[in-house]
């Protein structure tokens, strides 16, 4: 009989486990137990619950060697610890048990919860298990685990209202998929040893390794009132966007410019708008919120009732907030190469986002290729500027080689600053990337010129040393015909 059938037969509690059944569950384990441990177990009938109980003196006692004994404690331990998490689904049932004892009821405990909700939702909780089934005896436990709490976490956030749901309303934008998860992994690196898990929870080493992926500078810029500098950051992270990456969005996540010119002509394809959301939500990401602590939101879901008298859902692009502050630092509603009346219905609707989040600054980020988004920009009409609305279009060129800007906001004494046209080129990816080029050919340069000086001194002496051997082998043929001479003489 297979251990997943003996399971299925019983009850979900490992302490109401017989002997056979204990005994196929070690065995599944792969801790190097042979038949002998086995025979002791069947020998003095230890079952599920006596198991729970056992030491490693025990086990001696009952003539098992040292060995097998103290790996028996051990699963002693976590046996008792954690079999009755079973009973509930809790996540810890998949760290105990091998697969081959998983049951489907443990991948549904949400099931009571999910069942009030509206039928379109009921279907999360089941989103993931036939792709977990179909691959789970392949993979490593830890990893389904991880991808088991992720689901759980999804299908709470649901459960919440906090946008992992359906989209309802007449108005409601899909929102992104989340990616938070995706980051820790690219910036996180294995720990080795306890000295290196010690030195990299430092905020120091933290920021090493960070700059290892970006290039943003780990010091957030602050104004003279000690806030966070937004206009700042935005740059910062705008020269970090991944040149290759906003370069396809051209040819790949792409929309039409329409009437707007680019390089002179119309219907030109242009990055949509999620091409730069998923850069910006990376960078500052791994920027604000992994060195610094701060919240980053992308895709922030918000209901309300708006004018039509309907219930609207509505997706606000980015925030930025401190953990021990009550509100945002800074809310962000970005648009692609947007057309004046796109641009007016933005600047109206970010307003209904801060009547719920309450942010310090509002700022609208357009990012376009336009031709004259910068030298003639349009903004909102002063009563929004006095209103605190900020904003800043960035152009780039196809490849994002060149980058331009032109913000209008609001200073530390709440006055809207004059237009600002900076047309010199921010510093993007290929140009950084060029830059530090041009500085690694001069070192090798300098590194080839120090080798091409050592090769030549090395030639310099060895022939001082065939120089020298030849002298020392004429010394010993004079000294021989001395000797030969002073043997005639005598």
């Amino acid at each position: 009989m297979s251990t997943s059938t003996t399971f299925s037969n019983r009850s979900t509690l490992a302490e109401n486990w017989d002997t056979e059944t204990l005994i196929n569950f070690l065995r599944d384990l792969n801790i190097n137990l042979d038949e002998d441990d086995f025979k002791i177990l069947r020998k003095e009938k230890i079952d599920g619950q006596i198991f729970s109980d056992m030491t490693e003196k025990k086990f001696i006692k009952d003539g098992m060697k040292r060995g097998p004994a103290m790996k028996l404690e051990k699963q002693a331990k976590l046996f008792k610890e954690k079999s009755r998490a079973s009973e509930k689904g809790k996540i810890e049932y998949f760290w105990l048990f091998p697969c081959g004892v998983w049951s489907l009821q443990h991948l549904y405990p949400g099931q009571p919860i999910c069942l009030g909700l509206p039928k379109e939702m009921r279907h999360i909780q089941y989103f993931t298990i036939p792709y977990i089934f179909s691959v789970m005896i392949r993979w490593p436990r830890r990893r389904f685990t991880k991808l088991l709490e992720i689901s759980y976490l999804r299908r709470r956030s649901t459960v919440s209202g906090g946008g992992f749901g359906y989209v309802s309303g007449k108005k409601g934008r899909k929102p992104l998929a989340d990616t938070s998860n995706l980051q820790e992994e690219i910036i996180e690196k294995p720990v080795s040893s306890k000295s290196d898990s010690l030195v990299s929870s430092t905020p120091v080493a933290k920021k090493r390794s960070i700059s290892k992926v970006l290039d943003a500078s780990a010091d957030i810029p602050l104004r003279s009132d000690g806030t966070i500098d937004i206009l700042e950051i935005l740059k910062i992270a705008v020269r970090d966007f991944d040149q290759g990456i906003i370069s396809l969005g051209s040819s790949r996540s792409y929309k039409s410019s329409n009437h707007l010119y680019v390089n002179s002509e119309h219907y030109i394809k242009v990055p949509r708008e999620s091409t730069y959301d998923a850069e910006m939500y990376r960078v500052l990401v791994n920027w604000l919120r992994k060195i610094h602590g701060y919240e980053i939101t992308g895709q922030w879901h918000l209901e309300q009732v708006c004018d039509d008298g309907d219930y609207h859902h509505l997706y606000c692009d980015l925030t930025i907030k401190k953990p021990e502050n009550p509100h945002l630092e800074a809310l962000l509603e970005l648009l692609a190469t947007a057309s004046i009346s796109k641009l007016d219905g933005h600047f109206e609707q970010v307003f209904k986002y801060e009547e719920q989040l309450h942010p310090r600054e509002i700022w609208i980020v357009h990012f376009s290729r336009e031709d004259y988004v910068v030298t003639n920009p349009y903004w909102p009409s002063e009563k929004l500027q006095e209103k605190g609305l900020n904003v800043v279009h960035f152009w780039h060129d196809r490849d994002f080689k060149n980058v331009r800007m032109s913000a209008r906001f609001r200073d530390t004494t709440d006055h809207m600053l004059p237009e600002i046209d900076k047309t010199e080129l921010l510093s993007s990816s290929i140009a950084r990337l060029l830059a530090e080029n041009d500085i690694i050919k001069a070192e090798n340069n300098k590194i080839k010129a120090e080798n091409d000086k050592i090769r030549a001194e090395n030639t310099e002496l060895k022939a001082r040393i065939a120089k020298l051997e030849d002298m020392q082998t004429q010394n010993e043929l004079i000294k021989n015909l001395l000797s030969i001479s002073q043997k005639i003489l005598t």
